[in-house]
Formats: C-alpha cells, structure tokens, sequence
C-alpha cells in the first residue's frame, strides 16, 4: 500500500485531486484491480490516456498521467509515465531486503525464470512474473507486486538493443545474476552475437558492491562475463555451473527425449538424479542453470531436485498438447531464433512416429537473415523429417531460404488457413508436429488450428 501523494513525490509529479491510496498498479485498464493505480502509458496501437475513464469505473485509486484528462478521479501528472513507473518501481523494491535473482540471456530466460521459482517456492514465497515481463513495462510491473510475505524475488530481463537491461538492472538491484548464454537473437537491434554478449552483460550494472554472478562455463563468453562482474562488483561472488567438469554445479549423464529429460545433477560433489518433466537436451542446460541460481539463494539440493520436477512448461515453449486425431502437438510458437529452433528441432527429431516441422520466419536477425535460415533449413534436412513446411509471404526471401537449406520435400506455404487444411491431412495418432516462428510469424494460428480441429475434423474430406 502507497499513498498518491507519496507516489507524487518519488516521481517527481504533481498531485491532482483528493489524496488515497493504491494498492496495486496496472497499465492495462482491463486487468486493473480495485483500489490499483492506473498508469497511462502512450503506445504504437492505443495511448492509455483513452483509457483512464474506464480505469475510474473499474475502481482505480488514481491514474498516472502525462496529460491530465477531465475526469473525477485523483491524477499524478508527470512528464514521462514509463520513466516514471520505474521510479516508482526502484523505489518499491528498495523497501525489501530479500535475494532478488535477476535472469537474461538469448534463449530460456522463461523456461529458466519459472524453474528457478519452482524451486524457490519450495522453501518460500516468491514473486515471479505472471507472463514474460521482462521490458521497461513488464519489469517496473512485476518489482510494484512485491510484499512482506514474499521471501525470494525472480525477475527476468530481455533487450532489443543497448542500455536496456543497464536500465532495468539498475531499478531491480538484483543480488543474484545469470546470463543464460548468447546467441544470433535481436541482431537487428544489437548488432552482432559479441555485441549482444555485451548488451546482456548489463545485468550486473545494477547490483552494487556485492552480489553473486552465476557464469555459464559452457558459453564462450563466459571469460568476458566473468570480468565484466568483476569490474562492476568488486566484491561479488561468481557461481559457475554448465556441463564442463570444472563447473561448481554441473549436468552430468543427460538422457533427453520428446517427453522429458533425465540427468544427474552435482552440486558441490553431491549427485542428485532429476526428472525433468520437459524435452530436450537444453531444458537439461536450463535446468542446471535454475539449479545454480536457487543454490545461490539458499536452496538445498532435495528443494532443487522437488522443484525441478514440479516445473511445468510455459505456454507456446515447446509445450506438449493433443491435435487432431490424437497427434502430439509440440508448441514452440512462442518466438524464435536459430539456436532455439535448433534446439526444438532436436526435440522433434526424438519422436519415434512421423515428424512433421511447421516454422514461421526468424525476425529481427538483420543482414545475415537469409543465411540463418538456410542454415536451419539444412539442419532440419540433417534429422530426416517426414515434412517440412515454412510460412511466408511467396515473395519473402527467407522462407525461400529455409527452403533452399532443406532441399527438395520443402513446402512453401504463403497462407495459414490452407496450410491448416494441409496438415490436417496429413495428421495421425502416429504423427509428432512441431510449430514453432518469431511473434510476428503469428503461429499460433497455426496451433490453434490443429488444436481447435482435435475433434470437429476427425471425418474431414482430404
């Protein structure tokens, strides 16, 4: 609970209306709670400012605004509402003295958030992200739902370009800090893979004189890592876990398949034998990464192994489902990048029936964008498929590129509802599919329709 007029006064605003209080704060006027704050944020699609009456019938406290609107309801006039919501987050979370554990990297960073909070919760409260907030919004939103009941904060970081996780690192002041690894992801914005090493390195920025860095040894950044904490936290602690046997935590005897994953995990030369509940050598990795981050927190080896295997999937991460006529639905639809779509590949590639891989293009990879999907292409024609089909317009040249990695069964498809009908027919109780693309692929359609004809389309005309 914050008073207006405290809130005011940390973001350097001015006080319109009767003063109150806020229990909560929201920027979505429809999932806003009464007695929350409302803060008006200006968007691409919509400017909150249109949103600020709605949020006063719903019961809003007050509204953040940049502009004040003519409305009977307390306002807190500022210059910049996203500014200003991490300021009132910073401030927030400095009233908490508890390990916050702050997570980044190309690829895992959900997966890695929500197993680090299994286990967490395990051996206490812990606050976590309700989605993938991990930007300027998502972050500020998730420090602001803190409370005394909590004893564990998680607290996942993404970037699209420079100084973004330096922001959101500096508002966190994380304690514990792990770069999952680094990968061709957001190379639009970043420039190339050591510049996004770079870029994810920021999460340190924020942590002080003291803190704990969790380094990667099985990433070849991980030498750069290391300094970099070292020069941003003089007297930290650096964690290392990995595959590699100098690693402090490590994975040893993987057996991944479609299903789930078994490994034995060894924290400080004691052996615990996990059963991941999710497919795939690099849930195996993220994994031993949430082990490591939890153990640093204070968790014990019989808490890491419980929450590990109570660890459920996040949806559109390579979450299992049933499609029509029985057949596995693997949904990756999520996002993509090369190394993650590899990794889903490998998954696929598993499955002991018929394997059919369906991608949507890979966004934000700048210049190099043909190449990398040529580059999956041919690994996909590497793990013998039965189909493979890519989603693009007819003229994109990266669909043509998947297809000229893959060679000759490529299926170019330029329409998502006759590529629906499509796998439909060529679906059984036999057959594995793999969806997987970047956000603006939008194959989730994709998913939906195999999903949504599970039943209706049992007798469809083929």
């Amino acid at each position: 609970m914050m008073s207006l007029s405290e809130a005011a006064a940390v973001v350097g605003g001015e006080l319109h209306g009767n003063g109150g209080s806020f229990n909560s704060v929201s920027i979505d006027s429809r999932t806003l709670s009464s007695g929350g704050l409302f803060v008006a944020i200006p968007g691409k699609a919509h400017d909150g400012h249109d949103f600020v009456e709605r949020s006063a019938e719903s019961g809003a406290a007050g509204a953040m605004v940049a502009n004040l609107q003519s409305l009977p309801i307390p306002q807190i006039k500022v210059a910049d509402t996203t500014q200003s919501l991490g300021m009132l987050a910073r401030n927030w979370r400095e009233r908490f003295n508890i390990p916050v554990l702050a997570i980044t990297g190309s690829n895992g960073k959900t997966t890695v958030t929500r197993m680090t909070a299994s286990i967490l919760a395990e051996i206490g409260a812990c606050l976590s992200p309700e989605k993938s907030f991990n930007n300027q919004w998502g972050v500020p939103l998730t420090l602001l739902g803190l409370n005394h009941s909590h004893q564990f904060a998680v607290i996942e970081m993404g970037t699209n370009g420079p100084g973004e996780i330096d922001y959101l690192s500096r508002l966190t002041r994380p304690t514990i800090a792990l770069i999952n690894n680094v990968s061709a992801a957001h190379v639009e914005g970043l420039g190339d893979v050591r510049k996004i090493s770079e870029a994810k390195s920021e999460i340190f920025s924020g942590m002080g004189k003291r803190g704990t860095a969790i380094i990667n040894l099985d990433d070849p950044f991980h030498d750069e890592w290391q300094s970099h904490f070292k020069n941003c936290v003089p007297d930290g602690e650096i964690l290392t876990f990995g595959s590699a046997k100098e690693a402090m935590i490590r994975s040893e005897s993987p057996n991944p398949d479609w299903q789930q994953s078994e490994f034995d995990l060894v924290i400080d030369r004691q052996a615990v034998h996990v059963v991941l509940p999710l497919p795939g050598i690099h849930n195996i990795h993220n994994a031993t990464a949430s082990a490591a981050l939890a153990y640093a927190a204070g968790a014990d080896t019989e808490s890491i192994r419980k929450g590990l295997e109570n660890t459920s999937g996040a949806p559109g991460r390579l979450r299992r489902a049933r499609g029509i006529r029985g057949c596995e639905l693997l949904d990756d639809s999520y996002n993509a990048n090369p190394r993650s779509t590899m990794a889903a590949i490998d998954v696929l590639a598993g499955y002991p029936g018929k394997k059919i891989l369906v991608l949507g293009e890979m966004a934000e990879l700048g210049q190099a964008g043909p190449e990398y999907h040529r580059e999956v292409g041919a690994y996909a024609r590497q793990k013998h498929l039965d189909r493979f089909y890519c989603l693009g317009q007819q003229t994109s040249e990266l669909s043509a590129s998947y297809v000229e990695g893959f060679g000759n069964g490529a299926v170019h498809a330029s329409d998502a509802d006759i590529l629906i009908d499509e796998l439909i027919c060529r679906i059984d109780a036999d057959t594995a599919v793999l969806v997987k693309g970047s956000r603006s692929s939008g194959m989730e359609n994709i998913v939906a329709g195999i999903a949504g004809h599970a039943e209706a389309s049992e007798d469809a005309s083929c």
